[in-house]
């Protein structure tokens, strides 16, 4: 990273070094958000915080720009924080770790925060830079947009003077975007029953890793595995060994596709070499199912201590029932953008209580770009975990953004990308949340667009940004500011 700094002259670059020093996982953005108070303050750029804890920056039109209209830059504050199970990084007091590598910048064993840390720092660029030209320039950066989009949700009506709100959050150049998906949880407690396992039993977990993940609507149609999924099919083809399940658990956050999963077993020791058999032959038939996706996959069982508890045979059946059956990934494609997803879901999380309450604890998130759609599969969703008594409430429904074919800053930006590179740009909708649908509610009259450099697995360890993409995009970005009326 030092080297990129000493070469580059874009000054976005020296922003989300910054950023990537300081801890901002989502609901922890607090150490950020005193850092660009305090940065604001030092440059007099006027900076308040609302009561849900978005930022705005203001700073006034360039000279001669006064009577442009309005614009507004966004981004959120929040990274996801993942991270590949052998590494010891805490991403509420360790800085991430960028790292070069050819063409790419990466992290170290974590997820970069590219998404949305690049928009975020080409934001602070703009309002730093005094030799651009643009109209009066408002900046809003969102508080804990990838668990909730709390910010977005709670931006007040009036907050804003803008007209043109240039969203910093999609992930690849070339490809202008005027339209999101929309999206819904849904939250299962699947209750289940336990018994005590027989003393002279063993114990063994089996733990599916290594697999790569991704943001659950971006990557969601690349074919990669489900962790949670195929663990469950794991379980159920152990034929010829009778065992109890006492723990299963996997994924961290809904909105990415779960790259681990491990599950705890109960059977008598004279099964453990036709276990181990099993558990290899199984890594041979998962492997073949996704040769050249999942070349890191790993299947793995070894002996563990007996636990204290295990379930009983109806409410494993239960459990593995209802995983297996539950729809997950793609259902739709959208007929008007070529390769763009129109409807999914992601089993995102499960978790397991052991105490009094007794249930494991299963987030799925459905996105869409059809309202019907979205909200008819999380119905579907819920009636099927509810076959097998659960409780399943659904919550954090967000609106998707319907594309504008009149948008002037969509020609604008159109325009100028021509001018800047001699090809024409890509109009598409995004199979992922923007915030871009929510601000509609209280701001109809925005004209809105997303655009940013090209980030690669986000939600992921594996999360990368292009460098060379960078230098285009904030060229693009100070361009369609100038060049705006």
């Amino acid at each position: 990273m030092q080297n990129l700094l000493a070469t580059s002259s874009n000054p976005i670059w020296s922003y989300f070094s910054t950023i990537c020093s300081i801890p901002h996982p989502s609901k922890h953005e607090q150490q950020l958000v005193d850092w660009v108070t305090k940065w604001a303050a030092e440059k007099s750029i006027n900076c308040t915080q609302d009561e849900i804890g978005n930022l705005i920056l203001t700073k006034p039109a360039s000279s001669g720009y006064e009577e442009k209209t309005p614009v507004i830059l966004q981004a959120h504050l929040d990274m996801v924080p993942q991270k590949n199970s052998d590494s010891s990084h805490d991403f509420l007091t360790d800085p991430i770790t960028p790292i070069v590598k050819g063409e790419w910048l990466h992290a170290d064993n974590t997820t970069l925060g590219a998404d949305n840390g690049i928009g975020m720092a080409s934001c602070l660029a703009v309002l730093a830079d005094n030799s651009l030209q643009h109209g009066p320039l408002e900046v809003l950066l969102t508080t804990d947009e990838e668990t909730g989009m709390t910010g977005a949700f709670g931006l007040q009506a009036g907050a804003l003077k803008g007209r043109i709100l240039i969203n910093t959050d999609s992930e690849q150049e070339g490809e202008l975007y005027v339209g999101c998906a929309g999206g819904i949880n849904v939250n299962v407690d699947l209750p289940y029953e336990k018994m005590e396992p027989e003393v002279d039993c063993a114990a063994y977990e089996i733990s599916l890793t290594g697999l790569k993940g991704g943001h659950s609507g971006c990557d969601i149609n690349l074919g990669r595995a489900n962790a949670i999924k195929e663990l469950a099919g794991v379980l159920d083809n152990i034929d010829g060994v009778p065992f109890f399940i006492s723990r299963f658990e996997g994924g961290s956050l809904r909105n990415a596709i779960p790259r681990e999963a491990k599950a705890v077993i109960v059977c008598d020791p004279q099964y453990q070499n036709s276990l181990e058999l099993l558990i290899n032959t199984l890594q041979v038939t998962i492997a073949a199912k996704y040769q050249d996706i999942e070349e890191n996959l790993t299947l793995s069982v070894k002996t563990t201590d007996l636990p204290q508890s295990i379930l009983t045979h109806d409410s494993q059946t239960a459990l593995l029932s209802s995983i297996l059956n539950c729809k997950n990934g793609v259902f739709n494609m959208d007929s008007n953008f070529s390769d763009v997803v129109q409807t999914s879901s992601n089993i995102g999380v499960i978790t397991q209580t052991t105490d009094n309450n007794l249930n494991f604890q299963i987030q799925v998130l459905i996105r869409s770009q059809v309202e019907q759609e979205k909200l008819q599969q999380a119905n579907e969703i819920q009636a099927h975990f509810e076959q097998f008594a659960a409780v399943v409430r659904q919550d954090g429904n967000y609106p998707g953004w319907t594309p504008n074919p009149e948008s002037a800053i969509y020609k604008v930006m159109e325009a100028q990308y021509i001018a800047l590179f001699s090809e024409k740009p890509k109009t598409m909708v995004i199979h992922a949340g923007l915030e871009c649908g929510l601000f509609s509610d209280n701001y109809p009259d925005w004209d809105m667009i997303s655009v940013g450099p090209t980030i690669k697995f986000p939600h992921s360890p594996d999360e990368k940004v292009e460098i060379a993409t960078v230098d285009k995009y904030w060229k693009l970005l100070t361009t369609t500011l100038k060049a705006l009326d």
